[in-house]
């Protein structure tokens, strides 16, 4: 099961398969559901992304999307590097923070509750070079 009308975010879906199950949706619904892309990848190709964008916008019945890149913070060095990481790549230190997005809004995975963090290490993450 999942909750909303997304796909469930641990299943091995391909995005153009996902974007065709969960667009049916939005035009139903009167708001609150968003589509989202998580991103497997720290520099994901701009032009890679420009062509999902404009297929999303110009292709489907999608109303709201989101990229996420997933953030981690290190509290030693105070770099901020993309993708979930267990030590700072920068000083190796285990003291670090994940920060990503939850619904529509970024913020510190500390907060969740252990239904989001187990969800969020369950995410099926692109690469958007595939698409």
């Amino acid at each position: 099961y999942s909750n909303g009308t997304h796909v469930y975010v641990g299943a091995e879906v391909p995005l153009n398969r996902r974007l065709m199950i969960e667009h049916k949706f939005f035009p139903i619904l009167s708001g609150g559901n968003i589509f989202h892309v998580w991103l497997g990848e720290a520099y994901p190709d701009p032009e890679a992304l420009l062509k999902v964008t404009e297929r999303i916008s110009t292709k489907t019945q999608v109303g709201y999307f989101a990229y996420t890149k997933d953030l981690t913070i290190c509290n030693s060095c105070g770099r901020v590097s993309f993708l979930l990481h267990e030590k700072c790549p920068h000083c190796s230190s285990s003291d670090v923070r994940w920060w990503s997005r939850v619904t529509g809004y970024y913020q510190d995975v500390s907060g969740w509750n252990e239904a989001k963090k187990r969800e969020l290490l369950d995410r099926y993450r692109i690469r958007i070079s595939r698409f």
